[in-house]
């Protein structure tokens, strides 16, 4: 009995130590995406933390531009924008420095000895958005060259002094440059012809056509540019037929037909339905206050020029609704003192020349009660 004791006091050991049930294995930790601060790759201090900037201007190339550019001018980050030779007696290799800017947008060149190998030297300046050659000997191989510039938004070739030598030809260089908005060819040889190669510049806003070719016909064309919102054809052929033909342009807000000499008093009334019309210039038309009468519905204007015209008094009863007008020129018509009881609704009015007609310093001083804020000139000044 006492042998079976403790053969029972052996198993009761053994299942309290070598027999035991091992421990079970623990559940895996989740995995964390973040690494262990430990393992983690330094952060750069302050001055270690790498800088992108862009690379600076050729500092060469400011200052061979100081030296010629008449002025320079630069962004917030001390980049130059805007280069302007106007006047400056440079040639063609004043413009090869420009290379050297990163960020210039606009260079003036206006009145300047500029030939076509500076426009080769311009095509080079990728960043150019706004090119200003008025009064240069620019020729149609010159605007090859600058159909290289895809970010051209503003060109201008006019000439009133026969350098240029830019005419219809040369327009089918500038057909790809279709981010173009302002576009001047004044006084050059451009016809309906030259027009129609610019089809694709649908995002042109400005068209400036004084004393070129066009005409009635080339009007007529004008329906492929269908932002445009400004237009010169002063001291062209155009005539009423022509002027139908810009209903076609419903965003057309600033309109100059001056000295055209085939226009006359029933013409305007094409331009009675352009009821968005805000600038209006009719310098030196042969109109009259028949004329005068289909102006009465553009209630939107707040400019107005009907210089030299031959209206009268009578002329200005039409003008009473155009309470948004902010600038008027009379000068040299046939109104008087009479007449500017007609004015007084124009609350608006900022400028009222009167210059050269029978309106008297008396007529002046009565409407000035009226219309105490308005500048009115009476004296005529050369160049006003």
């Amino acid at each position: 009995m006492e042998r079976y004791g403790l053969w029972l006091a052996a198993i009761a050991i053994a299942a309290l130590t070598g027999c035991s049930k091992p421990a079970e294995t623990p559940a895996p930790a989740a995995v964390d995406a973040t690494p262990p601060a430990a393992a983690a790759a330094p952060v750069p201090q302050d001055s270690e933390t790498p800088t992108v900037t862009a690379d600076p201007d050729d500092p060469k190339a400011i200052e061979a531009l100081t030296a010629t550019a008449t002025e320079l001018k630069k962004d917030g980050d001390g980049f130059v924008t805007e280069v302007s030779f106007r006047g400056a007696p440079i040639d063609d290799s004043a413009l090869e420095p420009l290379a050297g800017l990163r960020r210039v947008r606009s260079v003036l060149l206006n009145d300047t000895a500029v030939t076509d190998p500076g426009m080769a030297a311009l095509a080079k300046v990728a960043t150019l958005e706004n090119v200003d050659l008025r009064g240069c000997a620019t020729s149609n191989a010159g605007l090859a060259s600058l159909a290289a510039l895809k970010n051209l938004k503003a060109l201008r070739l006019s000439d009133p002094d026969g350098k240029s030598s830019v005419d219809d030809q040369g327009m089918t260089h500038l057909a790809g440059s279709t981010n173009l908005k302002v576009l001047a060819l004044d006084f050059l040889w451009i016809s309906v012809d030259g027009l129609k190669q610019l089809a694709g510049l649908k995002n042109l806003e400005e068209l400036y056509l004084a004393k070129t070719l066009v005409d009635d016909e080339a009007l007529a064309v004008l329906v492929q540019f269908p932002n445009l919102k400004k237009l010169r054809i002063s001291q062209s052929q155009v005539s009423g037929a022509g002027l139908a033909e810009l209903k076609n342009l419903p965003k057309l807000e600033d309109l100059d037909v001056s000295e055209c000499s085939l226009l006359g008093d029933a013409d305007l009334a094409h331009l009675a339905g352009m009821k968005q019309l805000k600038k209006l210039n009719l310098w030196r038309d042969a109109i009259s206050d028949e004329g005068a009468a289909h102006l009465a519905g553009l209630t939107d204007l707040v400019w107005l020029n009907v210089d030299n015209t031959r209206i009268t008094n009578a002329a200005l009863e039409h003008f009473r609704g155009m309470t948004k007008l902010e600038f008027l020129h009379l000068g040299s018509t046939g109104v008087s003192d009479a007449g500017l009881v007609h004015l007084e609704t124009l609350k608006a009015l900022k400028d009222l020349k009167v210059t050269r007609t029978a309106v008297t310093e008396q007529g002046v001083e009565q409407l000035k009660k009226k219309l105490p804020d308005t500048k009115i000139q009476l004296a005529y000044i050369e160049g006003e």
